[in-house]
């Protein structure tokens, strides 16, 4: 009987973290609807152009999230920005009338990322920033699209 009360109690346990994690807030949208942040949350295509040291062109696309940083009214946080995965963690960026800045930050793969964006349209952004990466610093231009 001892052993039931311990598996409905380790049970009850589950149940509840699982209740509580799942009531956080949603980063989608701010309550106010004059934050600037607004237009920049949601998921953007970035279509990349850079070129290595050796001369040669890297073009990609890929997803990058922005979302609303809970803990600061004038920053967002963009997860996949430069494409190191989406597991990496997000780079804070700040947000003005019509752009992103992103100022120098280190990931946890080494990479150090920094440059800004600035909004062209509704839903369209041009991009220029910089990834640092086994001390190789690589400029890149990127147009971004709204998804």
């Amino acid at each position: 009987m001892k052993s039931v009360t311990r598996i409905f109690f380790f049970l009850a346990v589950i149940v509840a973290t699982a209740a509580i994690v799942s009531c956080e807030p949603d980063n989608t949208a701010s309550n106010n609807p004059n934050d600037p942040r607004n237009e920049y949350v949601g998921v953007w295509r970035f279509t990349e152009t850079g070129m290595l040291k050796n001369g040669n062109n890297i073009t990609q696309s890929y997803i990058v999230s922005i979302a609303l940083d809970p803990n600061n009214s004038s920053q967002v946080l963009l997860n996949n920005f430069g494409n190191p995965g989406s597991s990496e963690k997000d780079v804070v960026g700040i947000v003005t009338s019509n752009q992103i800045v992103v100022s120098g930050q280190t990931l946890d793969n080494g990479w150090t990322v920094e440059g800004s964006g600035e909004k062209t349209a509704t839903g369209k952004m041009n991009w220029t920033y910089s990834i640092t990466a086994g001390g190789d610093k690589t400029y890149f231009s990127a147009t971004a699209t709204k998804q």
